[in-house]
């Protein structure tokens, strides 16, 4: 909540959760990136060189905020992110399911769309038709 120019009210909750820091990398460009999330004080991070200049952005569910943030840094050639979260044993289970309903509306709306051309085509020759017979 803002009260005029320079003015910010925030409210923070009562549980302080410290943050979750990773280190991203891209192997193709070389490019480091620091990610701090699941932190609840906004202005946790500033004291972190690698996170000076940024901003942490609070997470939203549901059009609802969380409370907790994320701050993402990108890091220049040789600057370290810090203290991270190591989970070496760990593996990243990351996946995509697949879902059916998705699969359904996405049939559906590539159905629609091959009814509405024809439509389309269908009106265009109807047209032409007409112009040349007169």
């Amino acid at each position: 909540m803002f009260f005029g120019p320079g003015t910010r009210l925030t409210i923070e909750p009562k549980e302080q959760y410290e943050p979750e820091v990773y280190e991203l990398s891209d192997t193709k460009t070389n490019e480091k990136v620091c990610l701090a999330t699941g932190f609840t004080r906004h202005n946790l991070m500033k004291d972190w060189t690698a996170f000076s200049g940024t901003e942490a952005s609070q997470i939203v569910e549901d059009g609802k905020p969380t409370g907790v943030y994320n701050q993402v840094a990108v890091l220049e050639a040789g600057q370290e992110c810090g203290n991270t979260t190591e989970k070496a044993d760990e593996p990243c289970a990351a996946s995509l399911e697949p879902d059916e309903m998705v699969n359904l509306a996405s049939l559906t709306v590539f159905g629609l769309r091959v009814i509405f051309m024809k439509t389309v085509v269908f009106n265009v020759l109807m047209t032409l038709r007409l112009w040349i017979s007169q």
